[in-house]
This record gives structure tokens, sequence and C-alpha cells, in this order.
């Protein structure tokens, strides 16, 4: 067998048996202080080897599509582009994002064919960075890239969770609506998806399964009543109607607020590149971060099927996003009497009114809010696997604990607890504020921009400076840097924006609170780097050379050296 270099290396049932016999059951680290010359090569290219390749770029896409749950997105959330620009937003607006996201995808297409890693963004920083920054760029990447994938199961969770809460109002008259309500039933999801991830490991590869064939289903049962039940709306409102009710005196920063449900529909589509990348455990080799499951399979030809897989997902997304928006658009009816509903999901009336019926409809947005909770199982594996990996290059405090895996379940239940314990708190927001999906989602949106924004910006440096840039089998060719420009920009306005809050005036209740919480994660996140992580921490290459005990260099002050 001839790896993508040319370099010849051991066939993968021979490397996996001397592999296994030098690997810690417990930290996954090969414990031999001599090493295969294959092993070694593998290292010097900055990537471990992969052995069991049975993952195939089907079930990669199947998984990929079902990760963003973008029909659902826009079905559970347009109310918030109603407000904010009406028809045109939810139209153009969704189009729009759906091209910003395409450009930002396909340029982390490039960046994971070059490098098809678990640590994803915390790792192309550190290649791509120049070698005085690279650790701490690296770092900043880790953290933010982190966080923002808690934050990206927390709203999905969020959404989930008070959908049924919504059902209650829709079906109970005497049922008085608190916001801590939606608070225990969104924990009540988290903890759904915990016990999933842990007790229900061995299980997961089916229930994504299952997850999948929901996913496109259920999206042709939701368009019938749309397109044949329910009253039509003219041509003209759909393709050029103008709404502004958010109270913003200029309908510009209206309109671009007015994008959030569509470019949260979007979000996440890095997800993919987690499941890439393989690391010994005690009894096989399973996956470190997967996108959508844990199945305990490898990726075929990673370094081209991730990046595909990205850019097909993403596009079979697209137009299921853009569909079903359309046929809401041309039966939503009269949006002041749907802004207006009491369930607080515009969506249920929109059923209502086309089916007559009240449980046809709790049966159908029972079977939308199910699909969120099944994308939530994969969005807290994700998570967890991102942030195991990232604490076993020591990007975190206590980075043996949190790195951790379970001899029980070969999975790292650490990581899966501190996940959902961040979430937990998260939920909190709901209490004190009636936006809290808007900060949930506005948390989202910016952490996993930011973390887009600095390896294609580092991309794009490399570019002009015409300097070496290591390319994949997967390029965009001359079309690379406009196509990394146009995420580059687009990745600018949503970090900009999404901050706003939704509403004017500006009370304590509708406030956007994200730029809070990610202003605090970043200066916790400084206090943490000058403290601890200055210190220990020297990118995603401890990965490798922990595991194949190749020496490292140190600074005079003792600190590791990153080798560019």
């Amino acid at each position: 067998m001839i790896p993508q270099h040319g370099i010849p290396i051991a066939q993968g049932a021979e490397m996996r048996d001397r592999t296994l016999s030098k690997t810690s059951a417990t930290t996954g680290h090969l414990e031999d202080q001599s090493l295969d010359l294959d092993a070694r090569t593998m290292a010097i290219l900055g990537k471990k080897q992969r052995l069991n390749r049975n993952f195939g770029f089907v079930s990669l896409v199947a998984f990929s599509t079902t990760l963003l749950v973008s029909w659902e997105a826009i079905a559970a959330t347009f109310q918030s582009g109603l407000v904010s620009g009406g028809p045109s937003v939810l139209l153009y607006g969704l189009f729009l994002s759906w091209l910003g996201a395409f450009a930002t995808a396909a340029s982390l297409a490039e960046l994971s064919s070059m490098s098809p890693t678990a640590g994803g963004q915390y790792h192309w920083v550190a290649e791509l960075a120049p070698m005085r920054f690279a650790t701490t760029f690296s770092w900043a990447a880790g953290w933010v890239t982190s966080f923002a994938r808690i934050s990206d199961m927390a709203s999905t969770a969020y959404v989930a969770g008070t959908m049924v809460q919504s059902l209650l109002i829709f079906n109970r008259e005497s049922y008085t609506p608190k916001n801590w309500h939606g608070t225990l039933l969104y924990w009540a999801v988290l903890l759904i998806a915990c016990s999933v991830n842990i007790l229900g490991v061995r299980y997961f590869p089916h229930v994504e399964t299952v997850a999948f064939i929901i996913h496109i289903t259920f999206f042709f049962v939701f368009l019938i009543p749309l397109v044949y039940l329910s009253p039509q709306s003219t041509s003209k409102f759909v393709f050029t109607d103008f709404e502004n009710s958010s109270g913003w005196s200029s309908n510009g920063i209206s309109w671009i607020i007015g994008i959030m449900p569509s470019a949260w529909s979007f979000v996440g589509i890095d997800g993919t590149t987690h499941m890439s990348m393989l690391s010994p455990f005690s009894q096989g080799f399973v996956s470190v971060a997967l996108t959508r499951t844990d199945i305990g399979e490898e990726v075929k030809n990673a370094a081209v099927a991730v990046p595909r897989s990205m850019i097909i997902a993403h596009l079979i997304s697209g137009v299921f996003a853009i569909a079903l928006s359309i046929a809401l658009l041309f039966s939503v009816g009269d949006i002041l009497s749907v802004l207006q509903s009491p369930t607080q999901y515009p969506i249920i009336q929109v059923i209502y009114v086309a089916t007559g019926s009240k449980p046809a409809t709790t049966a159908l947005i029972a079977a939308l809010a199910s699909t969120l909770l099944f994308s939530t199982f994969g969005l807290l594996a994700s998570a967890s696997r991102l942030t195991w990996a990232f604490a076993r290059d020591k990007g975190f405090p206590f980075p043996d604990f949190f790195a951790h895996v379970s001899k029980a379940y070969m999975i790292p239940v650490r990581a899966i607890l501190l996940i959902l314990a961040i979430g937990l708190v998260l939920g909190l927001i709901n209490i004190g504020s009636s936006t809290a999906f808007n900060a949930m989602a506005s948390l989202a949106l910016v952490g996993h921009y930011a973390s887009y924004l600095l390896p294609i910006t580092l991309l794009v440096l490399r570019r002009f400076g015409k300097k070496h840039i290591p390319w994949g089998p997967f390029t965009l060719g001359r079309w690379g840097l406009p196509i990394n420009l146009f995420a580059m920009i687009y990745s600018t306005i949503l970090m900009v924006f999404m901050v706003f809050p939704p509403y004017q005036p500006v009370t304590a209740e509708n406030m956007n609170y994200s730029s809070l919480v990610f202003g605090g994660v970043l200066i916790f996140g400084t206090v943490v780097w000058l403290a601890y992580g200055r210190k220990v921490y020297m990118g995603p290459v401890k990965e490798v050379i922990d595991a194949m005990h190749l020496k490292r260099d140190t600074d005079k002050d003792g600190r590791i050296r990153l080798f560019d």
C-alpha cells in the first residue's frame, strides 16, 4: 500500500497488531520506546497512522446532512426572520446565507484535505500560523471551537425542549408557561442525550441511521400540509414583501439581524472534519471526534471523502432549507396573527391552520422536535470528542482528568459530563431572558465563524505571500482565493451583527447576552493561557509526539517549542 506522499507503509492489519501491542489501555499512547519507522514517517508528515478504514463516503454524507438539520432549523425559528425582514430575509437572506456558508464549507474542505484530523480548526491554525504565533493562535482556536460546538448543542437542545413546552401551551389552555419550565425541559433533553451517549454508545450507529431516515422522511411529510392544505399567499408577498417589526430604525440592520435563523440552519459544517482522525483506545481504534456518531469506524480515504462530503451535505441541506422556506412563506398567511400565537413557535399555528386538527398538528410538531433531539445526541458526541482531543493536547486545565477514557465504555465519559455541565449552565439564560434562543444561536454562530475565520485568514495570507501550502488532494484551484475572501467577509459580518440585540428598545429581558458570555469565555481563556497554557501547550502535534515518543525542543524557560 502506497500513501499519497509516495512513502511505503506497513499493511493495515500488521500495523494494527504492532500498534495495539504497545498501546496503553488508559491513555491510548504508545508505551514502547522504540517505534516503527512507518509511524515515525507519518509523524513527520504531521499525521497519525490510520487503520481500518470502514466508514464510507455515502454514510459520511448522510451523517453530515443529518448533523445540520437545516430544514428543521428553518421550520422552528423562522419567526425571527418574519420580525426582522419578513419574507425577503427568509428567501433572499437564506440564499445569501447558503452561499456564505458554502464558501466557508469549501474553504474548510481545502483545510480538512490538508489535515483530516479531530482537532480541526486548532490543528489547521497550528500548521498555517507563523511559528512564533502557532501555539497561541492554536490555543485560541481550540477554546473558541470547543465553546462553539457546545453552544450549537445547547441551542438545538433548547429548541427541542421548549418546543415540547409549546405543545403543552397548544393543547392545554389551563397551562401557564414559565421560563423555568422551558429550562427544565431543555435540561431533560441534555440528560437524555448524555444517557444515550454513554449508556447507549453501542447502539449509536442504529440511532443515527434512524435519525437520517427521519430527517429525510419528515421533510416530505411537512411539505404535504404546507403545499396542499394551507391557504396560499401571493407570489408578490413571498418574493417582494419586507417587514420590520423589530423596533430598529434602520431597515438594513434589521434585515441583517433577521438572517440569524438562516445562518443558524447551516452552522456546524466543520463537524464532519472531527470524524476523520482516530486514536487507539483499549480494545481497538475508535473515533476521537465524530460529527454524528461514535461508531468505532474510520473514514475511507479521509483526505478526499471528508471535504467532498462537506460540500455535498451542504448542497443537500441548502436545497431542503430553501424548499421548506418557500413552502412556509406561501402558507404562512397573516404574519401578525402567526407571530401573536401563544405557543411561541409560529410553525405550530401554521400547521394547525393547514390541518385543522390538534392531534395532527401535535404529531407533526412532535416529529420536528424528535429530529432536533436526535441531532442533540450527535452534537454532544462531537463536542465531547473535540474537548477530549483538546484536553489530550493539554488545552484544558486538568488534562489528565478530562482526557481519561472509560475502561467500561471505551469513550471519554468525563469529557461528555463536562460538556453536559456547561450546557446545563447555559440553560440559565432562559430563566432571565425572553430571547434566550437568540443568545444561544448567536453564541453558536459567533463561536463557529470566529473559529472558521482564523484558519481561513491564515490560508489567505499564505496565498498572498506565496508561501508553501501543504495541499491535500482536494483543492479549489484558481477559485480558492476569491472563495476564501468571500468566506472571510461573510464570517466577519455574522460575527459583528449576530451579537446585536434582536429588538429595540433594549431591556434586560430582551438583551442578546451572547456578547457577554462569549467575551467571558475569551477572558477566561486568556487567563488560563497566561497562567497555564503557555507553559504546557504545544499544539496538536502533542498527540503525535506523545504517541511516538519523538524528541521535543524547549526554550530557555523550559517551554515546549512548536516546530514549523
